[in-house]
């Protein structure tokens, strides 16, 4: 992680014409401005969302669209704080996501991973702007986008996609002329100059469909929601090391002798270190049952998905 940190300061991060990465190295937001409105793609969580208020104001924005990719606490809890600075911004969120996070056993979830996340970022001296989330946020009125909606921002047009595989009501961002996807945890956990940890919690067909597509777009640059883009040959290079740590990970799981429980287990045992430790042990261990339990209901041919093949 020391060789990849990005320092707080350093945001926001200019990675192409009026396109900006804020938040900090673990929560990352991405800014796009237009002729005539911005977006933001992302709403990362409560401890950051007055030094992404902060960074907003330094480039003098207030976004017109405020994009939640898909209901997970890492990427909705900073949702109510940022809706109510900017109460004009026209929220945006995937079918499915409202009905994801009132369910009667979101709210406890949001609320306990939120606290553990701010404290995490305080024990790494990322000072927490605000006590964490209290109430579960708010998608009464958003704008749902129910399969694929392209956003005019002037000279600049921001195309949502609706994906499945890693949660319900997620979104993609892609921005066409300029070859730059913004893919949230649609790539998987991207562990910097390392490795790719897969996330197909919903649906592995579904979640290889969508690394696929973002194969096949052959993306410039691509920005994950954690830890920093992936720029030129290195954007290609880890779209396909993605595709075969994932493929790996479900042949590996579809071939063992070992108990669920005990490859769930060996799971966490491998992932929760660094970034990843941001989490609760818990929330990752249930992750870790969610992707043996895919893996064991996978009956495509998911090989062919490998490079060469």
């Amino acid at each position: 992680m020391k060789d990849h940190y990005i320092p707080e300061n350093k945001f926001p991060i200019e990675i192409d014409k009026n396109i900006f990465i804020l938040g900090n190295y673990f929560f990352n937001l991405f800014l796009i401005i237009g002729d005539r409105h911005s977006a933001l793609f992302e709403v990362g969580i409560s401890a950051i969302v007055d030094t992404v208020i902060n960074q907003l104001e330094l480039l003098n924005i207030n976004p017109d669209f405020i994009i939640s990719s898909h209901p997970h606490s890492d990427h909705i809890t900073g949702l109510p704080g940022l809706a109510k600075r900017y109460p004009k911004a026209r929220i945006v969120a995937a079918a499915g996501a409202k009905e994801f996070i009132e369910h009667p056993k979101a709210a406890p979830l949001l609320f306990k991973e939120d606290m553990f996340m701010s404290k995490s970022l305080a024990a790494l001296n990322i000072k927490p702007g605000r006590p964490s989330l209290e109430q579960i946020p708010n998608l009464d009125g958003s704008w749902v986008i129910n399969d694929n909606q392209s956003i005019d921002l002037g000279r600049i047009t921001l195309d949502l996609i609706k994906v499945d595989g890693h949660s319900p009501g997620n979104l993609i961002g892609v921005l066409n002329e300029r070859k730059i996807l913004f893919c949230s945890d649609s790539l998987g956990f991207h562990f910097p100059g390392r490795e790719y940890l897969p996330l197909f919690f919903t649906h592995t067909g579904s979640y290889l469909s969508t690394l696929t597509f973002i194969k096949k777009f052959n993306p410039s640059i691509v920005c994950p929601a954690h830890q920093g883009p992936l720029l030129g040959k290195t954007a290609a290079t880890g779209i396909q090391e993605s595709l075969n740590i994932t493929v790996n990970t479900i042949n590996n799981i579809k071939q063992s002798t070992l108990s669920d429980e005990t490859l769930a287990m060996d799971l966490f045992n491998q992932s929760y270190k660094d970034e990843f430790t941001l989490y609760t042990p818990e929330n990752i261990k249930n992750c870790m049952g969610l992707l043996v339990k895919r893996a064991k209901e996978t009956k495509i041919d998911f090989k062919r998905y490998l490079k060469n093949s």
